[in-house]
């Protein structure tokens, strides 16, 4: 359960994330104030210390670029734009677009504070994966299929949690 935790961290954070997969430079749109990059930035490195403790999540992972999107509340876009390395650490997590994104992610401000806020924030995040409030998709075909994957793994994993 303590790993499955972490991993949506990952998710929240970088998907906030996407897909499993990834992560990423100047918001896109103003923040309106927002705190939102802010309270979501200090949970990388809790990511980081732990990735090692969810195995799958290196196998599936490594070397992304992730373009998340989170409508905000006040009605503008917070952009984050995540990498990681190959051992799926986060390397790169800044408000603003990503170059050659590998998956684009989509959320909203509920859904991410739902997740952070919930007490377990598994199964809000497979709530939020499950209704749609949180939709990713990989770019290009090789990235697609790996997303595809992770999808399929993640439905799997909804059913031992």
């Amino acid at each position: 359960m303590k790993k499955m935790k972490f991993a949506s961290i990952f998710f929240t954070a970088v998907l906030v994330i996407a897909a499993f997969a990834g992560i990423v430079p100047s918001a896109i749109g103003t923040n309106g104030g927002s705190d939102l990059f802010e309270e979501i930035e200090p949970l990388v490195d809790v990511y980081n210390q732990n990735v090692e403790d969810i195995p799958f999540v290196t196998s599936l992972i490594g070397e992304e670029r992730v373009h998340a999107e989170i409508s905000l509340n006040d009605g503008t876009v917070l952009t984050i734009g995540i990498t990681t390395d190959k051992d799926a650490k986060v390397i790169g997590f800044e408000k603003g677009e990503i170059s050659d994104p590998t998956i684009k992610a989509n959320t909203t401000e509920n859904t991410v504070r739902t997740i952070m806020n919930s007490g377990d924030p598994v199964s809000a995040f497979q709530d939020a994966l499950n209704s749609g409030t949180i939709t990713y998709e990989g770019v290009g075909l090789g990235n697609k299929i790996k997303v595809g994957v992770m999808k399929a793994a993640l439905k799997i994993a909804g059913f031992f949690m």
